[in-house]
């Protein structure tokens, strides 16, 4: 679903909106950020828990099927299904997203957070280009950091086996990384790379100049 009306580009004007992948930094850089800058944070991961009360298997099929499986059908289907599923989860989910951004207040700017801003969604919601960063980690940075969440391996311990389903996961995250990298690309949008060489504060600095956040 792609959105094109001029009104609401500008009923949407005073959202910044940082996409991305999973273990990159994007909650810790908002979290920063709207410390510093008094911003609302929309997060969609916590949508996500509004949403699922919402969907209907008719209006958003994929949304409504993933989260009724199991942990076993979830975590052990093909990799590139789960790739392709959550980018069309991501796109039913979207509308709810944009219904949530246009009922909150306007008396403050929003900072809109989450893996669910796709490239393809926001792009035709902006009047500046300078409001919208995706950030990704590079899939060494992004093992090396999971692998050491405990709650990480309790998302697939009761799979038949746990480390296939996790390693199942990376490679989704991994290929999910690399689609939200080229669709950006392809609209001439940015993407910040994290791969551990700067720091989240460096990482933080980055996306507050590149958003021309002032005081």
């Amino acid at each position: 679903m792609y959105y094109n009306s001029e009104a609401l580009r500008h009923e949407l004007a005073h959202v910044y909106w940082l996409g991305g992948s999973p273990c990159s930094g994007k909650s810790s850089i908002a979290d920063s950020l709207a410390e510093k800058y008094g911003l609302h944070i929309y997060r969609c991961d916590e949508a996500f828990y509004v949403h699922e009360k919402l969907i209907t298997c008719k209006e958003q099929p994929t949304f409504y099927r993933l989260t009724h499986l199991s942990s076993e059908e979830l975590w052990m289907r093909p990799v590139e299904q789960q790739t392709v599923e959550e980018i069309s989860f991501y796109r039913e989910e979207f509308p709810l997203i944009i219904k949530d951004l246009l009922a909150l207040s306007k008396s403050m700017p929003i900072l809109a957070e989450g893996a669910a801003l796709l490239p393809e969604l926001v792009c035709s919601l902006l009047l500046d280009r300078r409001r919208t960063l995706w950030v990704v980690p590079t899939p060494a940075f992004q093992l090396y950091h999971y692998e050491r969440r405990a709650w990480a391996w309790d998302v697939v311990k009761e799979c038949k086996n746990p480390a296939q389903a996790f390693s199942n996961w990376m490679q989704r995250d991994i290929g999910f990384a690399r689609f939200v990298t080229q669709e950006a690309a392809e609209r001439g949008m940015s993407v910040l790379q994290v791969d551990g060489k700067l720091s989240l504060a460096e990482n933080m600095t980055y996306v507050e100049q590149y958003f021309q956040l002032r005081c």
